[in-house]
């Protein structure tokens, strides 16, 4: 499927699919809308205006939105002061690795100063378990089904094969190319 028929297939889709999600997670209580996945990072679903004040609560001071359909709530963003990097992404698809990698500096710029970072995309299954499992690898220096694991014992609906995604093992590879330069260095 072309990149354009995926982005009209993702529209299309959108609401139905946010409904379902909202109803597993918020009226038959089958699933968290978000879910600490280490001390400074949750990986979650798309965040109402409503979301805010509990997210703010919960200590985010920083969001990684990777909906390419959805801009966040900004006004809430901004009256609590939380910091949104966006990372459009269609549904159904991978973030681009420089997108993750500028996520993952992102998040732990944040994590460093002691700040919880909210990670998300529509149900917090996918796109953003991708920035969540290359900052694991990163940042945690566990391999990528280490980092796979910890997010399936956290968020048990996350997409079980992360690792197989493209930029996942792209970003492995760069991440293996830098750690043997320093080593060389």
């Amino acid at each position: 499927m072309n990149a354009k028929l995926r982005r009209l297939y993702a529209r299309s889709v959108f609401y139905p699919t946010l409904c379902w999600n909202y109803t597993l997670a918020r009226y038959l209580n089958r699933r968290n809308w978000w879910d600490a996945i280490d001390t400074n990072v949750i990986v979650g679903a798309y965040p109402f205006s409503r979301d805010v004040q509990a997210m703010y609560d919960a200590g985010v001071r920083a969001v990684v939105n990777t909906c390419e359909e959805y801009d966040g709530p900004q006004a809430e963003y901004q009256r609590l002061n939380i910091q949104q990097l966006h990372i459009p992404t269609t549904d159904f698809t991978h973030p681009r690795l420089e997108d993750v990698e500028r996520a993952v500096e992102f998040v732990q710029q944040h994590a460093q100063a002691g700040k919880t970072v909210y990670i998300h995309c529509k149900a917090g299954r996918a796109r953003s378990a991708t920035v969540a499992i290359c900052w694991l690898m990163k940042y945690r220096g566990v391999s990528a089904d280490d980092a796979q694991k910890t997010l399936l014992a956290a968020r048990p609906h996350i997409n079980p094969r992360l690792t197989q995604r493209p930029v996942v093992k792209q970003f492995a590879m760069s991440l293996a190319k830098a750690n043997s330069a320093n080593e060389n260095s």
